[in-house]
């Protein structure tokens, strides 16, 4: 998603600078459920319309005056019957968050924070000062020409560094502080968040900042296990976790957990579990 509003300027109205992507655009979305790979975190406030973003059984409804922080990786984003979606968003690479959050800590309230958690969306309350701020940025889009490339990575520093200074955003505020202890991010964070998405193992690289050979070391460092042999494992953990706790069908539990199709999920799960889904959810019934 990143890569194309960047690359096609047809798409929506932007603004850029320094890997920052600002942009304006109403999303086509053609069907009632797309996945999405983003690879770059971004802020999104919406202007109008509505949809719903869906991950790990957690949803999030994203409708007009709401702000949100999404961490790069993958989403499901469902779209209502017969709404739109204007939406401002904010890309903004790990590099830049680091610098700035380094750059002004003694500035931000950065005693007593939260537990940061894994939720991939980060609800952000927005203040007076937040909302003036989104609706001043629309009239850059008509500036001709564009506006200078340092006035542009200003406007990001202001608009991060008002979101933060509200206390009602620690815990935005604390996955950032997270995200600056580390050379990379946390390969933990982003394995769990992305694990039932077909994603390569150069999509994966790519999420931690590191080349391929880098993230294939780290990960067996990590979990003692190659990527494909934990993804498997951990996607049918979760299938039998399904199977036993909710009334999905066995099609339904395989996309949910990232298999291709229900013959893909069905011999996978009998490989493994010796059992078919179905003979799996029926003992546990009658157990």
């Amino acid at each position: 998603m990143y890569e194309g509003l960047k690359n096609f300027p047809g798409i929506s109205r932007r603004l850029n600078c320094k890997g920052l992507l600002f942009t304006n655009y109403e999303c086509r979305q053609p069907d009632s459920k797309q996945k999405f790979f983003i690879e770059c975190n971004y802020i999104a406030y919406v202007l109008s319309g509505r949809r719903i973003f869906h991950k790990d059984q957690a949803s999030w409804e994203l409708k007009e005056g709401t702000c949100v922080f999404v961490k790069k990786g993958t989403h499901v984003a469902e779209k209502p019957k017969d709404e739109g979606w204007c939406v401002m968003a904010f890309f903004i690479p790990d590099s830049f968050l680091k610098q700035l959050i380094n750059d002004n800590r003694k500035s931000l309230p950065m005693a007593n924070l939260p537990d940061a958690g894994l939720e991939h969306v980060l609800p952000l309350d927005v203040n007076d000062l937040s909302k003036s701020f989104f609706l001043s940025m629309l009239p850059y889009f008509k500036q001709v020409p564009p506006p200078p490339e340092n006035l542009i990575e200003l406007k990001f520093k202001e608009l991060v560094l008002s979101l933060l200074s509200n206390r009602n955003n620690n815990r935005l505020l604390s996955w950032l502080n997270n995200l600056c202890k580390d050379e990379y991010p946390a390969l933990e964070e982003i394995m769990r968040n992305n694990y039932t998405f077909n994603l390569t193992a150069g999509q994966y690289a790519q999420l931690a900042h590191m080349s391929l050979s880098t993230f294939k070391r780290e990960f067996k460092k990590n979990f003692k296990d190659t990527p494909a042999k934990w993804i498997t494992k951990n996607r049918l953990k979760r299938a039998a976790e399904l199977l036993e706790n909710t009334s999905l069908s066995v099609s339904e539990i395989g996309l949910e957990c990232g298999f291709e199709n229900q013959t893909h999920f069905s011999r996978v799960f009998k490989e493994k579990m010796r059992l078919s889904p179905l003979q799996f959810r029926m003992n546990f019934q009658t157990a």
